[in-house]
Formats: C-alpha cells, sequence, structure tokens
C-alpha cells in the first residue's frame, strides 16, 4: 500500500562498475539504495495525515531550524559575484578534507533558505558521508539584497549556471552533486536539460518538481475555496516582499513598472504579469512560465538524475507528472511515493523526516559509478 514506486524506462542507462561489467542504472539503484529498492516503504506518520498536513508540517520545520541556527549556526556564508554585477549568497557547510571530497549543492523552494526543514535534514546526512554543502540562494533571497535591477524567476537557470562553472574551476577534484526542492527542483531539472551531455554534475536529485509552471501556478491561483491556497498566498506574499525590499533596484531597470498593481496583485499570476515578465522582457506571463518550465528538458538530461514526488502532492499534483519522459529517457528515474505531500515525507509514529534516506543512499550510490575519480564514501 505504502511501497515507494520506482518509475523508468525499459532499458534504463548503462553505467560503470568499476572492474566488473557495466551495469543498468536501475538495476544499481534497486540493489544499492535500501529505501528505493523492490518492497521500500514510506509510511506516513499518524500525526501528520494526508499532503496538506505534510505540506505544512514540513514548512513549519523551518521556523525551529531557524531558531537553531542563530545559536549554532552551521553554514558559512559567501556573497558570490556574478558577471553582470549582481550577487546570489552561499551557505557553506564544508567537510573533513573538502578540497577532495564531493560537494552536493542545494537549490531550495521559492521561500526557501538554507533553514528550510528538508534542507537541513538532508545536510546531516550528507555531512555525515563526509560531503560538503553548499545551499545556491536565488538573488535577492536568503537574505541578500539586489546590486542589479535583475531579480529571479521560476526558471532562471544562469546564475545556478556560474555558480557550478566557478566550484569546477576552484574544487576541480571535487565531484559535484545537485539536490534540489520544488521551485529550486524546476531550475536544476532545466539546468541539467540545457547541459546534456556537458553537464558539470556527477548526478542528480530533483525532488517535489512543479515540471510545468503555468499550469501549477493557475492550479494555486484557481482553489480559492480550498486549502491551496495557504500556498498561493505564502508565495504571492513571499514574492511581494521580495520586491518591495529590493524595489529600489528593480526599478532601475529601463522597463515601465506599475507599483500600484504590483503591490496589489491577488493572484502569483497577476504578480507575474506586473512584475516579473516586464522585468525579463517577456511578452506575457504565460511566455515567462512556458519558457521556464523543466518539463521540456528532460529529454536532454544526459547524467543519472532521481526524481522524487507524491501523489498526495497538494502543489505539484500527479496530473502534471510527465510519465511518458521517464519511461523513454534511459537517465531518468522517478520515484513515486502515494504520501508525502509537498516536499514533506514526515513518517514513523512521531514524525520525522524520511527524505534524507533516499538522497544519501542514491548519492552514495552514483558516486561509484560516474565520478572520474571516485571518493572512498564511507
Amino acid at each position: 500500500m505504502y511501497n515507494v514506486r520506482l518509475v523508468h524506462a525499459n532499458n534504463t542507462q548503462l553505467l560503470k562498475s568499476g572492474n566488473r561489467p557495466s551495469r543498468r542504472l536501475a538495476d544499481i539503484v534497486q540493489e544499492e539504495c535500501p529505501s528505493l529498492a523492490p518492497g521500500a516503504k514510506f509510511t506516513p506518520s499518524p500525526l501528520v495525515p494526508g499532503g496538506h498536513a505534510q505540506t505544512i508540517y514540513a514548512f513549519l520545520g523551518y521556523y525551529v531550524y531557524y531558531a537553531h541556527s542563530l545559536i549554532s549556526p552551521r553554514f558559512t556564508r559567501e556573497t558570490f559575484g556574478l558577471s553582470d554585477g549582481g550577487n546570489v549568497v552561499l551557505d557553506w557547510a564544508l567537510c573533513k578534507d573538502y578540497m577532495e571530497r564531493p560537494v552536493v549543492t542545494v537549490l531550495s523552494g521559492v521561500t526557501g533558505t538554507s533553514c528550510d526543514y528538508y534542507v537541513r535534514k538532508c545536510y546531516e546526512e550528507l555531512i555525515r558521508l563526509q560531503y560538503s554543502v553548499v545551499v545556491v540562494h536565488s538573488r535577492g533571497c536568503g537574505g541578500s539584497k539586489l546590486t542589479t535591477p535583475l531579480p529571479f524567476h521560476c526558471g532562471f537557470s544562469d546564475d545556478y549556471r556560474e555558480v557550478i562553472a566557478d566550484l569546477k574551476k576552484r574544487m576541480p577534484r571535487c565531484p559535484l552533486l545537485g539536490l534540489s526542492f520544488s521551485l529550486g527542483a524546476n531550475i536544476m531539472a532545466k539546468y541539467i536539460g540545457e547541459e546534456g551531455a556537458d553537464c558539470p554534475l556527477a548526478a542528480g536529485i530533483i525532488v517535489g518538481n512543479p515540471y510545468d509552471m503555468y499550469k501549477v501556478i493557475n492550479h494555486l491561483d484557481s482553489r480559492s475555496l480550498s486549502l491551496n491556497k495557504i500556498y498561493d498566498v505564502a508565495i504571492l506574499n513571499f514574492l511581494k516582499t521580495a520586491f518591495k525590499e529590493n524595489q529600489e533596484a528593480i526599478l532601475n531597470a529601463p522597463v515601465k513598472f506599475n507599483v500600484s498593481k504590483i503591490a496589489n496583485s491577488s493572484t502569483i499570476m497577476e504578480f507575474t504579469e506586473e512584475m516579473t515578465r516586464k522585468a525579463f522582457r517577456y511578452t506575457s506571463a504565460k511566455h515567462l512560465l512556458d519558457d521556464s518550465s523543466s518539463l521540456d528538458y528532460l529529454d536532454s538530461i544526459r547524467i543519472p538524475v532521481l526524481f522524487l514526488n507524491s501523489l498526495d502532492d497538494p502543489i505539484c499534483t500527479p496530473s502534471l507528472i510527465p510519465f511518458d519522459k521517464f519511461l523513454s529517457n534511459p537517465w531518468l528515474l522517478l520515484a513515486l511515493t502515494r504520501h508525502g505531500g509537498h516536499i514533506g515525507y514526515m513518517g514513523n509514529t512521531w514524525p520525522t523526516s524520511w527524505i534524507e534516506h533516499p538522497v544519501s543512499q542514491f548519492f552514495k550510490s552514483m558516486l561509484s559509478h560516474t565520478a572520474s575519480e571516485k571518493p572512498d564514501t564511507p
């Protein structure tokens, strides 16, 4: 009833296995990743029933980890300068011998930071494996301010591309991995597809990917009489706050903005139409969202990527999952759970996180099969 279902092509990609014969990606994962093996289960906590409860519970965990981070900071912050004069903030957690060990780059959700519950839980497990972790925030997010008029949007992959290129130069012996959630999942999936066979990442994990941004935003905006409106309002308020905090910089763009309409937007689509699409010179909100969606980039992915989606996700609903892409691209795997909400995955009687188990197991397995100079993982 609660089995984790692994969806993939009939013949997934052949990967090297040291001196042994090459093996199929799906076979490797099912043999080496217990949380994704045949018969593996994710059983939701009875105290967090349903997709909405799972989603909200994980979101509230942010405040617990934020308070903890104020007492005992675990990340070192770096301001990373971009080629156009902008910047993003990187939160680092370096392991021992970090110039030789794997580095996991993390993209969080639209409101996300390094204090997110799911980021912290994965971080703890990855550090235990002696991997470094760096959380890459979007422009103007994570406590930073815009230094150019250009903000961020749901498919803006250029900044992440610059960060990865820089990491390859300054940490050349470190295998790079990508972990992403929600909006960050869409950006990372799009980036990996854009890079194709030249992608510098050894492997990626994409959690709660929206796939089709236009349909997701319409879904959230139209559910005025359901719990989904909670997420719509939360995301919209975050976008408005980010605009207000960076308004002076954004208004320096050679574009005519209607500040009153932006401030009074009642839906995410209205905000995108009044501000974001103008800042990025798109003809309409739909044009931006269609161009930003990772859906059409999945066919071009040429590194092992594990996608995780839940059937009771209230934001990225099952109807948006492009099963045909996973059945045709041998580099892709989709781990599908019946429960878990939107990046919730709270299991056991007393709610505890499950997501860090498939994340750490998949990365450890893929490094032993894809890294050119594989580390001795614990």
